[in-house]
C-alpha cells in the first residue's frame, strides 16, 4: 500500500506524482464562486454580483436576457462506451456543422453578450479542425471571457494536440481562463468498467500527465469531473485521494437518468442511485467527501440529498435563461433534462427567432414548472452562482453561523 491508503499503481499514474506540483491549480479562481473571504477584490466587485444577481431574478418576468453560457456539442462521434450515454452507439455518420455554418450561427446577434463557451461532445477532440472551430466561434463572440473543453481524455496524444491548438491562439491568450475538463469517473479498474474500454484509467493519467507538462509552457485551468453513479459510490473517497495527491482539482456530479444521454431502459434503469445507495453516498459525502470538494460544489451536494428525498429544489439553475446548447446538428437545446427541450434548428431558422419565440416562451415556463422543482442536474455551479449572488450570500452566511455556533459548542464543553 501506498500512504495516503491508495493500492500500488500499475497504470503508469506514478510517474505524474512528481510532475503535477503548482501548475494543476493555475488560475481556478477564476471558475469559483465568490469566495468566502472578504478580500479587497470581493468587496470591489460586490456591486458587479448585486447586479447579477438582480437581472439573474428579473430574467423571464421583465425581460428575456441574451445567453452567457453556451455549450457546442461539436460531435456526437466517441471513442468511450459509457455505461450513462449512448453515444458511442450511433453510426458515426451523423450530420456536423461545418465552419461556414458554425460561423454563420454564432455571428447572429443573440451570441454577442455569451461569457463562457464549452466545447463538448461526444468526444470533441475526434473533429479534426476542432481548433479551427473554435477560432470560428470565438470571432464571433467579442464578451467571451471562458472558453472550456470537456474530454474523456482517453486518448492522450489526440487530447494533448488539440489542447496545445487551443492555447496558441491568439484569440484564446485574450480570455481569462482556458479550462480542460477530463472525465474520471473512479480509480484503476473502476473507471474502466463505467468507460468499458481496455487500459482506460493508464489512459487517462497518461493524458492528465500530458496536460500538466503543457501547463508549465502556458497557464490554464485543469480538472477532473466524476460522474456518481451506483458503479462508484464506493470507490468515490479512493478515487478523490487520488485526485488529491497529483494536484488535480475534482468536481462530483450525480448521474442524471435521461433519454438526452441514455436511450435504452434498461440502462436508465441500471443507472438509478437506490435508496441504499443513496444513504451511503450520504454518508460519504458528509464523512470524506465535503472537505474536499471545490467551493461551488458545495452548495449543490449539500441539497441534493434533500432533492432526492422528494424536497423543491432550492439551487439556482441557469439553463432556461441564460444557456444555449448547440447540438452537431445545428439543433438548439434548453436543457439536457430530457431529449425533447429543443428550440429548434439554427440552420432553419434564425438562432435570435428561435430564442424569442412564443414557442421558446411557452417551453422555458413548463420548464421551470415541471422539471426545475426536482431536478439533480448539477450544470455548471461556479457559473450560475456567479449570477445569482443572494443564494450564495446566503449560503455563505450560514456556513459561518454554523462555524460560529460549533466553535461556540466546542468552547463550552
Amino acid at each position: 500500500m501506498r500512504e495516503g491508503g491508495l493500492p500500488e499503481d500499475r497504470s503508469g499514474c506514478s510517474s505524474i506524482l512528481s510532475r503535477a506540483g503548482e501548475g494543476a491549480g493555475i488560475r481556478a479562481e477564476s471558475f469559483h464562486a465568490p469566495s468566502s473571504q472578504l478580500t479587497a477584490g470581493n468587496l470591489a466587485r460586490l456591486p458587479m454580483y448585486l447586479v447579477s444577481g438582480l437581472k439573474y431574478h428579473l430574467a423571464g418576468r421583465l425581460y428575456t436576457p441574451k445567453p452567457l453560457y453556451v455549450t457546442f456539442r461539436v460531435t456526437r462521434r466517441c471513442n468511450s462506451r459509457c455505461v450513462m450515454c449512448s453515444d458511442w452507439k450511433r453510426r458515426g455518420d451523423d450530420p456536423e456543422l461545418t465552419l461556414p455554418q458554425t460561423r454563420e450561427i454564432f455571428g447572429n446577434p443573440l451570441f454577442d453578450s455569451v461569457q463562457k463557451f464549452a466545447l463538448s461532445g461526444g468526444e470533441p477532440t475526434l473533429r479534426d479542425d476542432l481548433v479551427e472551430l473554435a477560432d470560428t466561434s470565438l470571432a464571433c463572440l467579442p464578451k467571451l471571457r471562458s472558453l472550456a473543453l470537456l474530454t474523456n481524455g482517453l486518448d492522450p496524444d489526440l487530447v494533448a494536440g488539440k489542447v496545445e491548438g487551443l492555447l496558441r491562439l491568439p484569440r484564446t491568450a485574450n480570455l481569462e481562463t482556458l479550462s480542460v475538463s477530463v472525465s474520471i469517473d473512479g480509480y484503476g479498474d473502476d473507471h474502466q468498467r463505467i468507460r468499458r474500454v481496455p487500459g482506460a484509467f493508464g489512459k487517462v493519467t497518461e493524458t492528465l500527465r500530458r496536460l500538466t507538462d503543457l501547463q508549465r509552457e502556458r497557464p490554464f485551468y485543469l480538472c477532473a469531473t466524476c460522474v456518481v453513479q451506483p458503479r462508484n459510490v464506493k470507490g468515490l473517497v479512493r478515487l478523490s485521494e487520488f485526485c488529491e495527491q497529483i494536484g488535480i482539482p475534482v468536481t462530483f456530479v450525480p448521474v442524471y437518468v435521461s433519454d438526452f444521454f441514455v436511450e435504452d431502459p434498461v440502462s436508465q434503469a441500471s443507472l438509478t442511485l437506490s435508496e441504499v445507495e443513496v444513504s451511503e453516498l450520504k454518508s460519504v459525502f458528509h464523512r470524506y467527501l465535503e472537505a474536499r470538494l471545490t467551493p461551488s460544489n458545495v452548495p449543490f451536494w449539500r441539497e441534493y440529498f434533500d432533492i432526492v428525498a422528494g424536497r423543491r429544489r432550492q439551487t439556482p439553475c441557469f439553463l432556461s435563461r441564460h444557456y444555449i446548447g448547440l447540438d452537431s446538428d445545428g439543433t438548439m437545446y434548453l436543457c439536457p433534462a430530457d431529449g425533447s427541450l429543443v428550440y429548434g434548428s439554427a440552420l432553419h431558422a434564425a438562432p435570435d427567432q428561435l430564442w424569442y419565440s412564443d414557442q421558446a416562451d411557452r417551453m422555458r415556463d413548463r420548464v421551470e414548472k415541471e422539471y426545475c422543482p426536482s431536478c439533480t442536474i448539477c450544470c455548471d455551479s461556479a457559473f450560475c452562482l456567479r449570477q445569482e449572488f443572494f443564494f450564495y450570500a446566503q449560503f455563505l452566511v450560514k456556513e459561518r453561523i454554523g462555524k460560529l455556533l460549533r466553535r461556540t459548542a466546542d468552547g463550552g464543553g
